[in-house]
């Protein structure tokens, strides 16, 4: 579990470090918000075309060895951003670093619940996932801190933090791997099926399917405000980079990490109480995040943003660990890491894969329009209290605490599926 753990912390410094560090590759190279959508779009689709390839994979060979070569590519290509002359460059660099991260988040968490009984796996899922605020926030801080001209810059920044990924590929490769099935009451040694019957399985799963769909809902919202939180809270509320990244940096470490453990601790002390539990945290950690997240786009101070942008992570990541838990125990064990490869497709497909790019479209399209706005989005800015001409990145945002809304939705139907109530 700390190796694990360990290892998906650095995943998420590596893929969130280029977030903060936007403010300074738009300065330094006049890309546009569209160009950068782009590049995080890139990221995620080739993420979520290389999963189902590794939940292939790691259903049949040894997963450590496969998370060690994730590793490598992962943080040779965030290296090689740093030196990228050209947008082309730059967005197949990053491009490639989300095979390797396709790899580990694929992998790891089918891996771990192989170490651990279903009961556990709430809380187990839940310190994992920590890693993800955690990986997040350093990715932030050091991003806005290290990348500004005056310190390092965002190239050496980026040639920094990828190279010593290459020394924690050892670890990954030397790890134990732990029978597939054996802390489940299911026979072990199954053998696993082809791919197209394994998504067939899986996609007759209803409650996979709601899990699934609720979790690429969250992934929607949370992936845009992530992505693109840096460059929204400078251009459109005022804060400089460090102080942005510093604010996401704060929400992120306590209100993740806090969010993270508790929707562990929640899910398993509810699911010896009730059925469907994972699901009912999962929805309601959705349905309560929404107005604040509403209340973070159109704040108009730092204080109300700050507070708003805390509440509304420490309620989305309350389901990051169930909903993985979810995941895994709605289907079995020889199944388990192909069921982990499509999700990540169903959650970048539906979710970050579109947001993100539509975020930095929605607002350069507001940008170019600024003389002749439409009437909606006239409307929109006056119910919100936003200008739609120059606070393009909030009007954009507030897809967000819809999402959020259609994701608990979501979850709930889950809830009303067989299998939902078996879990």
């Amino acid at each position: 579990l700390v190796t694990l753990t360990l290892l998906n912390l650095l995943n998420y410094v590596d893929r969130y470090i280029f977030a903060a560090l936007i403010p300074y590759i738009k300065a330094d190279t006049g890309y546009d918000d569209a160009q950068l959508g782009w590049v995080g779009s890139a990221f995620t689709i080739i993420y979520t075309v290389c999963s189902p390839l590794f939940g292939y994979l790691g259903d049949r060979y040894r997963r450590g060895r496969l998370v060690a070569f994730g590793i490598v590519i992962w943080s040779l290509a965030t290296a090689a951003a740093g030196i990228a002359t050209n947008f082309i460059q730059l967005l197949l660099s990053r491009s490639a670093v989300g095979i390797g991260e396709a790899n580990y988040a694929t992998i790891a968490p089918g891996l771990l619940s192989d170490f651990f009984i279903k009961a556990r796996r709430g809380l187990v899922m839940s310190i994992f996932f920590a890693a993800i605020p955690v990986g997040t926030a350093i990715g932030y801080l050091s991003g806005g801190y290290l990348g500004a001209p005056e310190r390092m810059g965002w190239r050496h920044t980026l040639f920094l933090v990828g190279l010593p990924g290459l020394l924690t590929a050892f670890a990954a490769w030397f790890m134990r791997e732990p029978t597939r099935g054996a802390m489940d009451d299911e026979a072990t040694g199954q053998t696993p099926l082809g791919w197209w019957e394994s998504n067939k399985v899986l996609l007759a799963n209803r409650g996979y399917v709601f899990a699934s769909l609720g979790y690429a809902a969250s992934t929607f919202a949370l992936g845009a405000l992530v992505f693109w939180a840096p460059e929204w809270l400078k251009s459109d509320k005022g804060l400089n980079a460090e102080q942005a990244n510093s604010v996401l940096a704060l929400c992120a470490i306590v209100g993740g990490f806090l969010g993270t453990m508790l929707g562990g601790v929640i899910g398993d002390w509810l699911g010896k109480r009730i059925k469907g539990a994972y699901f009912w945290v999962c929805a309601a950690s959705c349905i309560l995040a929404a107005p604040f997240a509403f209340a973070a786009v159109i704040a108009q101070d730092r204080i109300t943003l700050t507070i708003n942008i805390f509440i509304s992570m420490t309620l989305v990541f309350i389901g990051n660990g169930p909903v993985n838990a979810l995941l895994v125990n709605l289907v079995p064990a020889y199944l388990r890491t192909s069921a982990l490869g499509l999700v990540v497709v169903i959650i970048h497909v539906l979710g970050d894969g579109i947001s993100l790019s539509l975020v930095g479209i929605v607002s350069t399209w507001l940008k170019e329009h600024q003389a002749a706005l439409p009437g909606f989005a006239v409307s929109i800015g006056n119910l919100s209290g936003l200008n739609p001409g120059t606070q393009t990145l909030s009007m954009a945002l507030l897809i967000m605490p819809l999402a959020l809304l259609v994701g608990g939705v979501l979850y709930l139907w889950g809830l009303r599926t067989k299998e939902g109530q078996q879990v």
